[in-house]
Parts: structure tokens; sequence; C-alpha cells
């Protein structure tokens, strides 16, 4: 023990004191008093140690180590106060001051961004309520004044504190829910208004579960008698039907999917009090009105609502055992009725709910069901919300569902020929019946959807029929070793109704698209109305023209039917006037292989009429624009691949040259459209002109558009050239003159306008649609293990050379339609090399890092970084690297680009270093804003704090313009996403004392900032040069840094207002 206190007490690092103190309440025996004083004694000093390690340790994963070992250290001191140490009563009661301070760190770290470290919280709390009771033990310890103050102070506390309730569900397993409802009785209300806030939910409903447990028990255990029901009943179940008649949307929904399940679940004798007294609501209402019961509001449930919510989840949890005999002695058939049709949607959704679900699978659906889920379909297929929506083909899911599984019971006992009369529970009538009235009910259903996908119909009624009967296909599916199924889609599919589903691919919605392409998937994959080799052809004929048009929903209508068209076996015939040289295929092959087959034929179709177009735009990008965008084309091949297997290809021979073709027909596409895309200003100055002139006008404005934004435009002045001075002979020599009347695709060139925006939408969809394809390529294909192998399709110089394009167009492109779509393929690209057991390939990402940062570093005229446009790709580029580094590694790639990135943010005198400050601000931005570097990130919030205020007085507008986007995404970073319109939320706010401690570097820099400017202001305005004036601008970042912090109900003398107080 004294080795462990001269360890402690030593020059040694924090880690090792940390591991050192978890040892010694690990390894040592606490029990039973074999340790003694001088164990004691070093119980004591391992605390003391641990709190001043707490205030320096700031790294994520040795403050979860802490947390974990001061949890520990409470488990120890538990272990020694049950041995009788009279010695540590005094030391470790609830007044003493090591469980003061652990108290502190449980307020300070209550709502830490860590799950895991909270988790320990509640452990700490949990046990310092025991060691407090293990101290007073023998005595009255409830009306002990350490649990009183404890428990007036946690409920004076505001309820959006998530840790409140967490210290209040253990207080209530400590001392009883009694002695707390004795303090305020409304606290069940209270609890119940918060839960119109959906990050509060879970906590809410966990501490009232636990509340009205405690006291159940011990109304139980006190009255002798059945009445103590009812006011158990006043006090939990009254306040939540007063929530489901009056409260708002929110509110309902929450308190609807999470406290009303558990209180059903812990009471259900409560539902028959809950569906009383809301019945005589109903009929109060309605004997006031004197008439059919109203069918409420669009924005009330009213009583009917809260009636149905109730069934609906009693019935889910096999509260209500039989429908039939629910809805006989609970609700009439009107009401059903009415709330199948009422006003408020949610309404809707829980009587639906109360129709379809149920706790067994195998539950009959009666004939009343049937009926009014067919009367429910009738008035409810066009529903404008989405969730609405949604929720509507989930429940009608779980009905198919039920009624395929009760079909194979009712199908058993028909089989079985039984004379006896079934049970009660399964079935009133015959077997037979029952099974025919399913086959019915879904011919109905079906005949219904398809209606409802007549031409014109709204995208939410084509989204709904859809969805349903895509439900239908998945769950009344005829797999291998099943005889018999009650119902089969594909039966009720006639010609008429799939040429339906095929209009369905030209609608607007890409969504009605995917639903309508999947059904017929689920359906026979190869149609037998879709054999004709002539009709097949015209619809190939179809997909090409689609691909090529201006409208860019029409190229999304030709991959869905050319990938339809891919799994017909006489697609190969229909081919063959389009393809100059055909794939091999044998008769015998099978699906996979006539997949294969077909796919590899459609792509190279594409990719002939691809070639084509691109050597028509490389002579005149206008006339691509305006004829033939070639995005279409791209976006067909890359559809086509996303549907086949591609680690498991067949025809790898035949794949690989075309895989090389296609690279490098991405890049001469790139190379086309790029000038635009890289240009200063890509969203114009593209003339109008079609005439013989256009594509020497088009290289001049490119020429002219070459960018200028990059690392010495902060550095000189620019000066125009004049139009005269522009050599029109040496510009006439490199471009090759065109003859507007020359044919291309064998038909005459109309004459049409080219505005700016087709020139541009046509270059930032190719160069987004080749990032697509080559992303999917690396990320799908198979790669080379060895140079030379006949096994994979992907050459690692292939991917160096994609690596290259992606940094290439990431860092010189400017529009942000272009960088963003080459950023996702980038980030497949990586993802990708970070698990490839290559090892040159794997360190790509970390060269790439390296080179970039040098270039943001050195300054050069010369580079073509974009220094506007907030650095453009640049912080994407570096945020691809970063964000896919694996997570379980040390993340050193992170912890030096950081440092890098921080140095060059800092304030400098030097006019070279504006531009890399100015790259570093803006990558800065990019990194804080992203989620999946998660908690990695928040060790360098201080400095990337300190670095976006200091910026704010800079002389240079994009400086200061950078650290005002890079302060605004430090804030979202520190107090979350902020959900409400009200300025003061308090979702979004934390206490002074909980800033501080996670980041204590701020407050002497605060402290100093504030100094600084009330020092200045002393001076007057008037009396202020510039450079002062602009010192004043610190005093809005630190303003909005320290408002949503408030004050905390108990105060840490390290991080007092005070001072901040007197400067103000």
């Amino acid at each position: 023990m004294s080795s462990c206190r001269s360890l402690c007490c030593g020059d040694i690092s924090q880690s090792a004191v940390l591991f050192l103190c978890q040892g010694t309440l690990a390894m040592l025996d606490w029990q039973n008093g074999s340790m003694g004083r001088s164990g004691e004694a070093l119980l004591l000093d391992t605390a003391h140690v641990l709190f001043t390690l707490s205030s320096q340790i700031k790294e994520p994963t040795l403050e979860m180590f802490l947390s974990r070992i001061l949890a520990s250290w409470t488990n120890s001191a538990i272990q020694v106060l049950e041995s009788s140490s009279p010695s540590l009563t005094d030391s470790l009661n609830g007044n003493s001051s090591i469980v003061g301070r652990l108290l502190e760190y449980v307020y300070t770290h209550w709502e830490h961004p860590l799950d895991a470290l909270r988790h320990q919280t509640k452990i700490m709390f949990k046990n310092l309520l025991q060691m407090h009771r293990l101290t007073v033990e023998g005595a009255d310890f409830v009306p002990d004044p350490f649990f009183v103050e404890l428990t007036e102070s946690l409920l004076r506390l505001e309820w959006h504190i998530k840790g409140k309730y967490t210290c209040l569900g253990c207080l209530v397993e400590c001392i009883g829910v009694e002695h707390i409802l004795a303090i305020d009785k409304t606290i069940p209300s209270q609890i119940l208004e918060v839960m119109g806030d959906q990050s509060l939910v879970p906590y809410a409903s966990d501490l009232l579960e636990t509340m009205f447990r405690n006291h159940k028990s011990h109304l139980k255990s006190q009255t002798a008698e059945s009445s103590w029901i009812d006011q158990w009943h006043e006090t939990w179940v009254s306040p939540l039907l007063f929530i489901l008649c009056e409260g708002n949307l929110d509110q309902k929904s929450y308190v609807i999917d999470y406290y009303l399940p558990k209180l059903l679940s812990y009471s259900p004798e409560s539902l028959q009090y809950m569906v009383k007294i809301l019945q005589t609501s109903i009929d109060a209402k309605t004997g006031q009105e004197q008439s059919f019961p109203s069918l409420g509001s669009c924005n009330s449930r009213g009583a009917l609502g809260a009636l149905m919510a109730c069934l609906r989840i009693a019935r889910a949890h096999g509260h209500l055992q039989s429908a039939t005999d629910t809805w006989e002695n609970l609700v009439s058939d009107a009401r059903i009725k009415q709330g199948l049709i009422h006003q408020h949607c949610q309404v809707r959704i829980d009587t639906l709910g109360l129709l379809c679900e149920s706790n067994r699978s195998t539950e009959i659906v009666s004939m009343e069901e049937m009926q009014w889920i067919q009367f429910f379909i009738t008035y409810n297929l066009n529903s404008q919300s989405p969730g609405v929506r949604q929720q509507i083909c989930s429940l009608l899911k779980k009905l198919f569902c039920r009624i395929q599984e009760s079909s194979q019971v009712l199908y058993k006992l028909e089989q079985s020929k039984s004379k006896r009369e079934p049970e009660n529970e399964l079935t009133k009538q015959h077997p037979s019946v029952s099974l025919q009235q399913y086959k019915n009910f879904m011919s109905s259903i079906c005949n219904s959807l398809f209606e409802a996908l007549f031409p014109g119909s709204s995208y939410s009624t084509r989204f709904s029929a859809l969805t349903i009967l895509g439900s239908i296909a998945e769950v009344f599916h005829v797999p291998e070793g099943r005889i018999y199924t009650v119902y089969q889609l594909s039966h009720d599919i006639d010609v008429d109704r799939f040429q339906t589903l095929m209009e369905c691919f030209t609608s607007t919605f890409e969504d009605v698209k995917i639903l309508a392409f999947d059904l017929l998937m689920k359906l026979s994959k190869t149609a037998v109305h879709f054999q004709d080799s002539e009709k097949l052809q015209g619809l190939f004929q179809a997909a090409l023209e689609l691909s090529t048009s201006t409208k860019p929903y029409d190229c999304v209508t030709a991959s869905y039917l050319l990938n339809f068209l891919i799994w017909q076996d006489a697609l190969p015939s229909s081919l063959s006037a389009y393809l100059t040289q055909q794939v091999a295929c044998d008769n015998g092959d099978r699906p996979a292989a006539v997949v294969e087959r077909n796919t590899l034929m459609v792509i190279k179709c594409l990719m002939e009429n691809l070639e084509e177009e691109v050597s028509q735009a490389e002579n005149s990008l206008l006339q691509a624009a305006a004829a033939f965008p070639m995005y279409g084309r791209v976006h067909c091949i890359t559809g086509a691949l996303q549907k086949l297997s591609l680690n498991s290809l067949q025809l790898v021979s035949e794949w690989r040259p075309v895989v090389e073709k296609l690279l490098l027909m991405s890049y001469r596409l790139s190379t086309v459209v790029s000038p635009v895309i890289q240009s200063s200003s890509p969203e114009g100055l593209i003339p109008m002109d079609t005439d013989s002139e256009s594509a020497s006008r088009l290289q001049m404005i490119l020429n002219e558009i070459q960018p200028r934004d990059t690392n010495d435009y902060f550095n000189q002045a620019k000066i125009l050239k004049e139009h005269d001075s522009f050599d029109m002979k040496d510009l006439n020599a490199s471009v090759v003159n065109i003859d507007t009347s020359t044919e291309i695709k064998g038909k005459e060139v109309k004459t049409c306008d080219v505005t700016a925006q087709m020139v541009l939408v046509c270059c930032w969809r190719s160069m987004k649609e080749v990032a697509l394809l080559l992303g999917m390529l690396c990320q799908l294909l198979p790669m080379q293990p060895v140079p030379e192998s006949s096994d994979g399709l992907l050459t690692v110089e292939q991917v160096k050379e994609i690596g290259d394009y992606f940094k290439q167009h990431l860092l010189q492109s400017r529009h942000r339609g272009a960088f963003e779509l080459a950023y996702t393929g980038f980030v497949k690209l990586t993802e990708v090399l970070n698990r490839c057991p290559n090892v040159s390939l794997q360190k790509l990402p970390e060269q790439w890092l390296w080179s970039v940062l040098e270039e943001i570093k050195c300054s050069d005229p010369s580079s073509k970084l974009c220094a506007t446009r907030r650095s453009a790709g640049i912080p994407f580029y570096i945020q691809a690297l970063l964000a896919s580094e694996p997570k379980k590694g040390r993340m050193d790639l992170l912890k030096i680009t950081m440092k890098e990135l921080i140095s060059l943010a800092g304030p400098t005198d030097d006019i070279q270093s504006t531009v890399p400050q100015v790259h570093a601000l803006n990558i800065l931005r990019a990194l804080f804003r992203d989620t999946r570097l998660g908690e990695n990130i928040i060790p360098y919030v201080a400095d990337g704090a300190k670095a976006a205020i200091l910026g704010f007085t800079s002389p240079v507008w994009a400086v200061r313009n950078s650290s005002t986007l890079l302060f605004s995404a430090l804030i979202t970073r520190i107090f979350g996403v902020k959900r409400a319109k009200d300025e003061h939320s308090k979702t979004n706010r934390m206490t002074g004392r909980e800033f501080f401690s996670r980041f204590p570097e701020l407050y002497p820099f605060l402290l100093k900032q504030l100094e600084t400017v009330a020092n200045a202001k002393r001076i007057g305005w008037g009396k202020m040069n510039s450079r002062m004036q602009l010192f004043l601008i610190k005093f809005f970042p630190f303003l909005n840094l320290v408002f949503p912090c408030h004050p905390s109900w108990s105060t840490v003398v390290a991080t007092t207002p005070c001072p901040f107080l007197y400067f103000l």
C-alpha cells in the first residue's frame, strides 16, 4: 500500500496514475474490513487522486476510463462501509467533502455526449445514496436532511435537464416515491407535460415507470383493501387521459408510444377504468350536440382518439383476447367507422392499428375486420403526409402477415377433416369458408389498388397503392417447400395491369419508379407479355432516346426501363441491330448468367453510343448540351451495374476490357466538361448563338473564365484585359473548325438556342454521374490481388488513377453540385482503400492528405486551389480522407491534421499566410460539422473556438467570413442542433460549470478577450483606430458562446462567473 501511495504521488503520466488507481481498486480485497486502517486511508487518497485527474484529463477515452474507475471506487467504498468501519462514517456520509466532490462530478457529466459515461454517472449517484444509507443505518433515514435537501434541489431543476430524470429515479428506488409526491403531488403531470420533446421522452417515460411501480407496491403494502387502486388511478392514469384528450400532437404521440404500453403492461386492469372514463366523455359530448357523434377536427383527437389509442395498445400487447368480444363490450361498430374516417390522421391510424395489430400472428381476421379495412382503403390512399402513408402501409402489411399465417392454420384444420367444432379462439366457422373469405378479400384489395393507379393519379395515391401491392407480393409469395398459399398476386395480374405498372416508370417521382420496378421484380421476372422481340426492341429504343433527353428525370426512367428489360430472355435478339459485336451465350444458361449476359450487352450498347457523343462533344459542347447530354448514358450504365452481383461474374474475360474502356470513357467525358465546372464562374457566360462560330466563342469564353481565385487572390489586384488585346488568330488556330451542317447520328442537326443553364446542367450532371460511377466501381468490382491475375476486374494502377481523378476534380472544381457528388464517390474509394490488404493502396489516403496539406501551407501563387467559394471542394477532400480512417485505431491522421489546421488558422501578420488561413478555417468548419468523426473531434473544439474568435479581428474580409462560419459550426457542435424556433430554447443550453469543465482552456481565454474589449471600450469609440475597433468585434462571439450557458445550482470555485461579470 505504501508503494501504491508513493507511485500515485510520483512524477508519472496521467494514464499511468489512472490505471494504477484502477488496479488498486480491482485487485485489493475491500470486503470484511481486511484492509484495516491503512487500507481505508489508501481508499481516501485514491479518491483525491481521481478528483485531481478529473480536472486534467480531456481525452474521450481516458475520460471514459476515469468515470468507470470512479464508479468502481464507490463500489469499494460500499464494501468497506458494509464491513462496519466506523472510522469512515464521517468521511463518506452525504455531507462529507468526498461525497460533495462526487456529486459535482455527477452534475457535470450527467449530460455528457458519451452515453457510456452518462451510464457511469448513474451508477455513481446510486452508490452515493447507498453509501449515505449505510452511514445512517439504524436511524430513520427517510427524513434525513441529506435526502430531503437532495430531493428538493433536484425538483427545483428545470425538466429539460436529462440527468434530473436519472437521479430522481435512483432516489425513488432509495427512499420511495411517496416522499417525493409529498413534496409536490403534480410531479406526474409535470413529467407528462415535457413529453412533447422527443429527446426527453425516453428519460421521462422510464422515470414515470419507476415511480408508478414503486407507488403501487407502497399502496398495496399499506392498504389491505382494494380502495388503494382508485388513489393510484387518480395519481397516474387521470393525468394520462387528460394528455390523450387535450395535449398537443407530439405530446400525445410520444405518450402513446412510450408511456401507455408500460402502464398497461404493469396494470392491465386499468384498461377498464380508461375505457369507462373515455366512453363517458364521448357520450357526454354526443348528448350536448344531440346528433350523430361529431367527426372531430384535424387538430384535435378528443376522447374518441384517446379511446382508440388505448384499445390499440391493449390489443397489440395481448390485453384483449378476442377482437369481436372487445368491440361488442367496449366500442360499437359506429365508432369504429367513425374512427376510420376521422378528420385527425392519428385517430385513423390508431383505429386501423386496432384492426390490424395483434399479439398473436395466427389470430383469425374476422369478416367485420376485412369489411372495415376495405372501407378504410377507399378513403385513405391519398394521404398527403409521408408519415401517415408509412404507418398505413406498415399496418396493412401486419394484417397481410396475419392473414398468411392464420391461413396456414386454417389449411391444416381443413386438411385434417376434423368433425369436431374448431376451438373458439381460432374460428367460429368452417376453415374453408374463412379461406375463401381471405381470397375474396385480397382480390378486392388488389382491384381497389390497381384502380387507384389510373393515369394522372397523384403521387401520394400511387406511392400508397404501389407500396401496399409490394407488401402483398412479398407476404404471399410461394417459396420452395410450401405447397399452399391463400393468395398469389400474379394470378390477378393481366396484360393491362402489367402495362399499368410499366406506365409508372414515366412518373416524375423516383420513389414511384422504384416501387413499380421492385413490384415487377417480385412478380414473374421474365414477363410472358414481353417475350416478343419486336416489342422489346421498341422499348429498348425508347429507353435509348430517354437516356439522351434534356430533361434530367427522363434518364432515370430509361435506367429503370433498361433494368427491367435486362431480365427478359428475348432481349439479345432485340439488340442485334444496336451492337457491332455480339456476346457469346449458351442457351442453357441459368437465370443469373442470362442477366449478366444481357447486362453486358446493354452496357456495350450504351458505351458505343456514349463514345460517339463524347467525340461530338469534344468538337461542340454547346451542341451536346442542346441535343444529346451525355450524363443520361452514364446514369444508365451505373444503374445496370448496381443491379448486378459484381463479385460473382462468370464472363470475367469479357468484362475486363469493358471496364477498362468504361474508365477511359469516363476520363474523356470529364475532360470535356471540366473547363466549365472548374471555371471561376461556372453559372453563366455561355453565349446563346448556335452559328458556325459557336465552338470558337465557347473556347474564347472558357479561356476568359479560367480560375482567377487561386492563392494570389488576396495579394494583388486584377486588371481585366481589353477585348482588343485578345489574339483571335492564335485562338482560331487552336480551335477546329466545325461545320454545323454535318450530320450527328445520321440526322440533320436543327439549330436551337443554348442557354447558360443548359450547358451548366449538362456539365455538372455529367461530372456527377462520372463520380458516382467511379465510386461504385471501386466499391463493388473485385480487385486483382496481384498484377496479371485472372481474378478481379480492377488493377492497382486503375485504382490509383481513379484516386488521382477524384483528387484533381475535388481540389479544382468550383461548382458545388459537382464536387459534392465527387465527394460521395471519393468516400467510397477511401473506404475501400482502408480495408484493402494491399499495403501500397492502404497508404494512398495518407499520402494524398500530406500532399494537399503541403500545397495549402506553401501558398504558391501557381497553385490551382480555390480560395473563394468556402474553399470549394478542398474541405470535402480532407473530410473524406479523415472520416474514412478506421475508428478503432489511434486516429493518427486526424490528430496530426487538426494540429496543422489549427496552427494555420491562427492569426498572422504575414500577407502570404492569408489564403492558407482561409483554407484552414473552412476545412475546420467541415470537420466540426461531420458527425462521423463523433467524439474524436471534441478535444479540438476549444482550439477551434480560439481560432474562430481571433479571426473576427482580421483585416481581411475572407478571414472574418470564414471565422464566422467556423464559429457557427462550433456553436452547433457544442450545444447541439437547434430544433426549436424559440431563441431561448432550453434544449440547447448547459450550465456554466458543465461548459467550462468540458472546455477548460476557454475560461482564461474568454476572460482575457473580455478584458481586452472592456479596456478598449474605456478609450471611447471615436478615439480608437480601426485595429482597436476590430477588437470590439470579439464581444459578439463571446456573447454567442456564453449566452446558452446558464448558472449552476451548485457553484464550482474554479469556474465562477464573477470575473466575467466584473468586466461586463
